[in-house]
C-alpha cells in the first residue's frame, strides 16, 4: 500500500532537467539574435542622414511595420515573463528604443523638405482659449 505511484523518479528528473537545458539553449540563441539585431539598428542609425527622400520614405513605412510587430512580440513575451530572462527583456526594450530613434530620424528626413503651412492667428487664439477653458475645468475637479 505504501508503494510509490511513480517508481522511476530518476527518469522524470532527467526529463525535466533536459527540458530546462533545451529552454535555456533556445533563450540564449534568441537573445543572441536580438543582440545582433540591435547592433544592426545602431549601425543603421548612423547612416540615416545620407539617405535620399525616396529611400527614407520606403524605410519609414517598413520601420513602422517592424515597430508594430516588435511591440506585439514584446506583449507576448511580457505575458511569458520574457522567458524568465532579464537579458531578453532588456534586449527587447533596447530594440524598441532603437527602432523609435530610427523612425524619428527617418521622419525628419522625409518631412524636412515639406512646405511649412503657417497657422492663422485667429486659429491660434481659438486654440489658446479652448486650452485655457479646459484647464480651468480640469483644475476645478
Amino acid at each position: 500500500m505504501a508503494q510509490p505511484i511513480v517508481s522511476d523518479t530518476k527518469k522524470v528528473s532527467f526529463i525535466v532537467r533536459f527540458l530546462y537545458f533545451i529552454k535555456n539553449k533556445m533563450v540564449t540563441k534568441y537573445n543572441n539574435h536580438l543582440t545582433t539585431f540591435n547592433l544592426a539598428l545602431e549601425g543603421a542609425l548612423n547612416r540615416i542622414d545620407a539617405l535620399n527622400l525616396e529611400k527614407s520614405t520606403s524605410l519609414l513605412s517598413e520601420t513602422k511595420e517592424i515597430i508594430t510587430s516588435l511591440e506585439n512580440v514584446e506583449v507576448d513575451l511580457a505575458k511569458a515573463n520574457y522567458l524568465d530572462s532579464d537579458d531578453v527583456k532588456q534586449n527587447i526594450k533596447y530594440s524598441l528604443e532603437c527602432l523609435y530613434k530610427l523612425e524619428s530620424k527617418l521622419h525628419k528626413n522625409v518631412y524636412k523638405s515639406a512646405p511649412i503651412i503657417e497657422t492663422e492667428d485667429d486659429l491660434k487664439e481659438g486654440f489658446s482659449k479652448m486650452k485655457a477653458a479646459s484647464l480651468d475645468k480640469l483644475l476645478s475637479y
